[in-house]
């Protein structure tokens, strides 16, 4: 049973890592360059998403280690993609990150609140682009 808004918050946390975790099992199905780009840009967008949560949850909570950041290697390692395509992504993911890194210096309520929007953001993004690999 859930008592407060902290064990909430958790389960929502979890929920998120699933979902973002089904979304790249099911976008291994579709290689991103199937040269559709709807795909190709929801794929870049999510990649820089997983770049601010990577640098937002490092700095705000830190025992989460390197999840995103492994989520971003799992993004990579789904499907077959060209090397431009894989560079795009990194270089998404980097900007994410450097956004957020220029804008943040310490662990603000802000800064949590920006880390847990785009964890949510990010969930929305997989179970957008996991429905459009699945069609």
């Amino acid at each position: 049973m859930i008592r407060n808004s902290a064990q909430l918050f958790h389960v929502k946390s979890k929920l998120a890592v699933v979902v973002v975790s089904a979304a790249l099992a099911v976008s291994s199905m579709v290689s991103p360059t199937s040269a559709d780009p709807i795909v190709e840009d929801r794929l870049s967008r999510l990649a820089g998403t997983l770049g601010a949560v990577h640098y937002l949850r490092t700095l705000c909570r830190p025992a989460e280690g390197q999840l995103w950041r492994n989520k971003m290697l799992e993004l990579l390692a789904s499907g077959e993609m060209d090397q431009p395509t894989r560079n795009a992504l990194i270089g998404s993911f980097n900007a994410g990150y450097s956004r957020q890194q220029a804008a943040h210096k310490t662990c603000t309520t802000a800064a949590a609140n920006l880390g847990n929007t785009y964890a949510r953001q990010g969930a929305q993004q997989a179970r957008d682009l996991a429905r459009r690999l699945g069609s």
